[in-house]
């Protein structure tokens, strides 16, 4: 299996050039499309968002940090949804109000626990009259979508206590292999059809970041639940059997599966559910894994992550699917994403942070470059929801390996950030199936950088190595098109915004995990063993060792990241930061000597006994 053929889908492909070093390539590149539109039927059904605004964002932000303070009496003194509700979330007596107003339209509503969001369904007919919109099909370069002439308005009675209206246009950017969204993290390097190789085994995750001493102290996830955020179905039998294969004994009834808004699941990805699923529960034996299941738009993601909040069974929360900043600011300005994706995607990972439920997500797979294979970046980008200050960033790295490239041997001798850079020159004679799989042969490696859209948050001001870069220039960009320098720069330099990743593991598919995967539709297929890779295998990794740590404390580990920078500064640090300047970068940024923190990967490895003994101390 390939890693899912990304494009944007608004716009029609044409051949430009990757100049490299004389030698010239195949990307694409983006022209404005015909569009037709057509008015939506009147009596079809619609589903909206209503993201209310909280009580007090000051309040919010304030007992997000308190909660994981030891020195506060907030001190994990995680709330409930409903006190969430209580505390934070709109008012009940303003909600009602929303609804009333609502039923006068023929409109249904439901709000999810902790009163941030709220779903609104009926007909085109009724929304159109309730949100002075005028909803029109739009038909452009062979693609299907709705969208909304005019923004939503609602009475100044009731949008005083509104933040954002969406779901009005049904653009799905996070379809399969022609999505403008990606599977931050999915391409597989090898396969064995027979037998799992020993070598691929997530006992190496274990072993390399110092689990052992978890599970020899008891923690095995018992009673925990991890959360998997994911837009595809994904066959129960497929995991059970690679949980067999790693001879895992565990519950027959371990696996249970939210379908938001009743979505009945594509199979379009599936195979970024399975392996997330099968890392997490790998980790984590004992624990329970519970799947998110949304159809693959704004209004999906959205609504898992607020139904995963809501419902607060899950620890952890391991999310894979991102999008690159660049991409979502093209949506904005096509009117496609609400002005506010941003700040929604904050507030509801507040929400998590308030509850005690530990959110990590993948930092993206084409380095510094997020989101080039989609044809929208024209430069450094970082991937979104990875950028928000209120989760964990999972970045990549590559284990130490001999490669030979032009019957050359290039050895890695210690972990490194991931970056496809050393394999360069064997690319000039490789031969690729298509110009996507080329740019993704160039641009392969860990997420990273600075957000344009989120500031430096207050645990990463001041600290070692934020805000600072030095980075190795690789490419250019000219008309839009990437262009490999004959000789690389060395650069360095200050910048502002949320830095990114926080934490890295081994993500490289060369050096990656296996996995166990049937043909989707055909789980009585025999089958397939395979070797994969991305920053999507680290985000359950962690989210299954973070459930992990907290059998050995007094209830969840909260949010990490102002934790986390705090363990890093000490003498005592459970993390191994990579600041090499020299075969350590994620395609632009390197490390910092001497710096504790770099974009190309975060505060570095782990070393889990110790982060165990930090948190539990």
């Amino acid at each position: 299996m390939k890693r899912h053929v990304l494009r944007k889908r608004l716009i029609s492909l044409v051949l430009g050039l990757i100049v490299c070093g004389g030698t010239l390539y195949v990307a694409p590149t983006a022209f404005a499309a015909t569009t037709q539109t057509s008015e939506v039927s009147d009596s079809k059904q619609q589903l909206i968002d209503i993201v209310l605004k909280p009580k007090s964002q000051t309040k919010l932000l304030n007992f997000v940090y308190d909660s994981v303070d030891p020195s506060n009496r907030h001190y994990r003194k995680f709330v409930t949804s409903g006190q969430f509700a209580s505390w934070f979330g709109q008012s009940t007596k303003q909600i009602t109000q929303i609804r009333k107003y609502l039923k006068k339209h023929h409109l249904r509503a439901t709000v999810y626990r902790g009163n941030l969001v709220m779903v609104v369904r009926g007909t085109t007919k009724n929304v159109e009259k309730a949100f002075k919109v005028n909803l029109v099909n739009v038909k452009e370069d062979g693609v299907h979508y709705q969208k909304s002439k005019g923004a939503p308005k609602l009475p100044k009675s009731i949008s005083k206590s509104v933040y954002a209206v969406f779901g009005l246009s049904t653009y799905s950017p996070f379809s399969s292999t022609q999505s403008g969204i990606k599977l931050s993290s999915f391409y597989t390097a090898a396969k064995s059809s027979n037998n799992q190789p020993a070598k691929y085994s997530p006992k190496k995750f274990v072993h390399r970041y110092n689990l052992s001493s978890l599970y020899a102290g008891g923690s095995t996830g018992r009673s925990k639940t991890i959360g998997i955020i994911s837009f595809a179905n994904f066959h129960p039998n497929d995991v059970y059997r690679y949980w067999d294969g790693e001879g895992i004994n565990v519950k027959s009834n371990r696996l249970s599966v939210y379908r938001t808004n009743g979505y009945k699941g594509t199979w379009d990805g599936y195979d970024e559910t399975t392996m997330d699923v099968e890392q997490a529960g790998a980790i984590a034996p004992d624990s329970n894994i519970k799947t998110y299941l949304a159809q693959s738009n704004i209004t999906g993601m959205v609504n898992s992550i607020a139904a995963a909040a809501g419902q607060n069974v899950v620890d952890s929360l391991s999310l894979s699917w991102g999008q690159s900043e660049a991409q979502v600011a093209y949506e904005i300005k096509q009117g496609i994403t609400p002005r506010k994706y941003n700040q929604i995607l904050n507030l509801l990972f507040e929400q998590a942070a308030a509850q005690g439920i530990s959110v990590f997500t993948a930092s993206g797979d084409n380095g510094a470059y997020d989101g080039i294979t989609t044809g929208m970046t024209k430069g450094l980008s970082v991937d979104t929801p990875s950028n928000s200050p209120y989760v964990t960033s999972v970045g990549g790295t590559t284990l130490p390996r001999t490669y030979v490239v032009n019957k050359k041997k290039v050895t890695i001798p210690t972990e490194r950030a991931w970056g496809s850079e050393f394999l360069y020159p064997n690319y000039i004679h490789q031969r690729f199936f298509s110009q996507m799989d080329m740019i993704q042969s160039y641009f392969s490696g860990g997420g990273g950088g600075f957000s344009q859209y989120n500031a430096t948050p207050k645990y990463q001001s001041g600290f070692s190595g934020v805000g600072t870069y030095k980075a190795t220039q690789l490419w250019t960009f000219k008309n839009g098109q990437p262009v490999r320098l004959k000789h690389p720069k060395q650069v360095s330099g200050t910048k502002s915004g949320r830095n990114l990743p926080d934490i890295s593991a081994n993500a490289d598919p060369f050096t990656g995990y296996s996995m166990f995967v049937t043909p989707k539709k055909n789980s009585g297929a025999k089958g397939e063993w395979e070797v994969s890779g991305g920053t999507s295998v680290v985000a359950p990794q962690m989210a299954a060792a973070s459930a992990l740590m907290s059998n050995n404390s007094v209830g969840r580990l909260g949010f990490w990241n102002p934790q986390i920078y705090k363990f890093a500064a000490t003498s005592s640090s459970p993390f191994t930061p990579l600041d090499s300047r020299t075969n350590n970068t994620n395609l632009y940024y390197t490390g910092q000597p001497g710096k504790l923190y770099n974009q190309a990967t975060g505060l570095g490895t782990i070393d889990f006994t110790k982060l165990n003994q930090a948190f539990n101390g």
